[in-house]
């Protein structure tokens, strides 16, 4: 077992002397409560943190005290009474963080990554918790091998990527080195003996590369340590695999490190000038050129790394850093962390910047006050669990009936409620991070309206409108046959304008009311014959709608008895008669006509088959001149109302306006469009020049696919 004046040997650089007493109180506890075995795993665990990572008292004390913390020998309030609130929260945040089911990470590993960083309120919670994986990875020997398997797994997945978001290359390098040699233990295999033959070939040219770099630095005066690596199995198999070459094929199987000793000040022109004096010596290559000092990663990493051509022609790539840029390569720099979610990282400038200033600064204090350290990130997603430990990522403030919906669309519609965490909740019921949840179904049961009110995914709200619009389409399908069905009784052909008028005379806004109260039951269809067939007729009823315009032509002869020389010729010409088109019937060039002198002395021109002629014949014979139009060509246009039915898709109706909007001389002047029972009618107003002009264009709109009829309008 590591000694614990090991641990504290190893901390000196991040504790203070005043800071040992509480260290050692701790300690104290954990061999008062923790069995020999337990005690063991922590100080191993430590000495991982202290000297892989370096962490400082808090941390030291939070580790100590954690077992006697999930074994209720200690409580809250005794840790933040005795050791104060950063360590109450670390080991709070640790026991809950340890408590995740994490045997399925492989599936949704950046979920639980996201996980583990929401629950962690202090970013020591996460290096902790990263330094016992790894504890428990060079234990892996004591574990069966499905435990190893599945420890290697979770690794590989979950903690390896965490190490490396955080910059902890030498954990991250160590984890996946050792999970690949349980996981891909044949390509391991090959790849280490592959290695192993060449390494002799290797070690004597890495050794003739470097001797001219060593001889320039030393002339120069230049204080650095140069070290010549191979890389790691698993980066040489990740590089196979992109690359979709064998392992022959592979030529960068090591690189050149040179490690400057120089001031804080000097470090970029001190690794420039050692640049200057490797490309003297070797050629580059430019297109392969890293400058990681002027723009470091968001891990931390500051490095200059090329790729120069040496001895046999062979590529060999040289990294440049200084000492402190390699040490912060080496054991990580969580303060240089950044998230790589981007527009999800709410609030990560800030609490980096924060935690950049505690890790520089160890004596800093800061980091007792919670909102300093906590992790404000991923506020708006939560993470839960279904009861086979599968992971589902959910809006902040989801429902039991979101987490139904996000399974699956049927099991959300037939959602009564959850069991969150064993205890059953309604379906209205809020989720947190790591809830369990299991969703409990009915087959009665169906969304309602109300659902919308207080769900929170987009997932949700669809599925529920989706439900309850094709709900709606049925119950009118259903209506509309109980209509059909009443007007057949009442022997009445079911139209639009029988529909009209029964929709005013009960006071209904549109069909759809009109059949889902014809299925509710709340219509009295016995008012059909009262409306229909027992009503008087009207004026408006005996009314002429529509004329014979050669019968109107001969009754207008008859009655008046004019000849070709009393008649009004219309043209631009004309002075002194004032005359205009009426708008009940709109009549163009091209179309009869006949004049009628109103009341104000002047001249309404009306087409012949208007629907007020034979009316205006009967009553005002007196006033009807014969009209008709110049035979000369003239730029007035003219008003024509068109009436169009076909299929309700909006792709029709922009058909019909691109038609008229690439015709010439045409211009819409008015457009409505009415959609009812899967079909639309529209009312154009254009302004045109003739009937002949007006004829092309009603037969270009029929010739469109999905128009039914296209005739002019009144």
């Amino acid at each position: 077992m590591i000694d614990f004046t090991d641990i504290l040997a190893a901390a000196q650089p991040f504790i203070k002397q005043t800071d040992v007493q509480r260290i050692e109180k701790a300690y104290s506890e954990a061999q008062l409560y923790d069995s020999t075995e337990e005690m063991c795993d922590t100080m191993e665990t430590l000495h991982i943190a202290v000297t892989n990572i370096g962490i400082g008292d808090k941390a030291i004390c939070s580790v100590l005290l954690l077992s006697a913390f999930q074994d209720q020998r200690i409580t809250t309030k005794y840790l933040s009474e005795n050791y104060g609130e950063a360590v109450r929260i670390i080991v709070e945040g640790l026991a809950c963080v340890r408590k995740i089911d994490t045997s399925k990470s492989k599936f949704h590993s950046e979920n639980f990554i996201k996980l583990l960083l929401s629950q962690a309120d202090d970013i020591r919670i996460i290096l902790l918790l990263l330094a016992q994986k790894l504890h428990e990875l060079r234990s892996i020997k004591n574990y069966d091998h499905a435990a190893q398997i599945r420890l290697c797994e979770e690794l590989s997945t979950l903690y390896a990527p965490i190490a490396h978001r955080l910059g902890l290359y030498a954990i991250k390098n160590e984890m996946e080195e050792m999970c690949m040699k349980y996981l891909h233990n044949d390509v391991y295999k090959m790849i280490a003996q592959k290695l192993a033959e060449k390494k002799s070939m290797r070690d004597a040219y890495i050794s003739n590369f470097i001797a001219p770099i060593e001889k320039a630095l030393r002339e120069k005066g230049v204080r650095c340590e140069i070290k010549g690596r191979p890389k790691s199995i698993h980066s040489i198999w990740k590089k196979i695999q992109t690359s979709k070459v064998s392992f022959e094929h592979i030529y960068d199987l090591f690189a050149i490190r040179i490690i400057i000793d120089t001031e804080p000040e000097n470090e970029k022109s001190a690794c420039w000038n050692v640049y200057s004096i490797v490309s003297d010596l070797y050629r580059p290559n430019p297109n392969r050129l890293r400058d990681w000092i002027s723009s470091p990663k968001s891990t931390g990493y500051e490095s200059l790394h090329t790729t120069v051509l040496g001895q046999e022609n062979k590529w060999v790539e040289v990294q440049i850093r200084t000492c402190r840029m390699d040490e912060i390569a080496e054991k990580g720099h969580a303060a240089h962390w950044k998230y790589k979610e981007g527009a999800n990282a709410v609030g990560a400038v800030d609490w980096l910047a924060k935690i950049r200033q505690i890790l520089e600064n160890p004596d800093s204090e800061s980091m007792d006050d919670e909102t300093n350290s906590r992790m404000q990130l991923y506020t708006d997603e939560i993470f839960i669990f279904t009861p086979n430990n599968d992971l589902r990522k959910l809006k902040a403030n989801a429902t039991v009936l979101d987490f139904a919906y996000d399974i699956h669309g049927n099991i959300g519609n037939t959602c009564v409620g959850g069991k969150v965490n064993g205890k059953v909740v309604p379906i209205k019921h809020r989720l947190e991070n790591g809830d369990k949840v299991e969703v409990l179904t009915s087959k009665t049961q169906t969304p309602k309206r109300d659902w919308l009110s207080f769900v929170q995914t987009s997932k949700a709200r669809s599925h529920i409108k989706k439900f309850l619009t094709d709900a709606e389409f049925k119950h009118v399908e259903q209506g509309k046959e109980i209509v059909l069905r009443k007007f057949t009784q009442a022997k009445l052909k079911f139209s639009d304008d029988l529909v009209v008028k029964l929709l005013k005379h009960l006071g209904l806004k549109n069909t759809n009311d009109l059949y889902l109260a014809a299925l509710n039951n709340k219509i009295d269809f016995s008012c059909l014959k009262e409306l229909f067939i027992d009503a008087p007729k009207t004026d408006a009823d005996k009314k002429v709608t529509a004329i014979n315009p050669e019968e109107f032509k001969n009754t207008l002869h008859k009655k008046l008895d004019i000849d070709s020389s009393d008649l009004l010729v219309i043209d631009n010409n004309v002075n002194n008669v004032d005359y205009k088109f009426a708008p009940c019937c709109n009549p163009i060039k091209g179309d009869e006509i006949f004049g009628f002198v109103t009341a104000g002395g002047g001249i309404k021109i009306h087409r012949l088959n208007c629907p007020n002629a034979m009316n205006m014949l009967e009553k005002y014979p007196y006033r009807i001149i014969k009209t008709q139009w110049t035979s000369s060509k003239n730029s007035t246009s003219f008003t024509a109302g068109i009436r169009i039915i076909g299929n309700d898709d909006l792709g029709i109706i922009n058909n019909v306006t691109q038609l008229l909007g690439r015709e010439k001389d045409i211009a819409i002047r008015n457009i409505s469009i009415n959609s009812r029972d899967g079909q639309f009618e529209g009312y154009l107003s254009l302004s045109i020049n003739d009937k002949e002009h007006l004829t092309k264009i009603l037969d270009k709109i029929r010739a469109i696919k999905g128009v039914h009829t296209a005739e002019r309008g009144q």
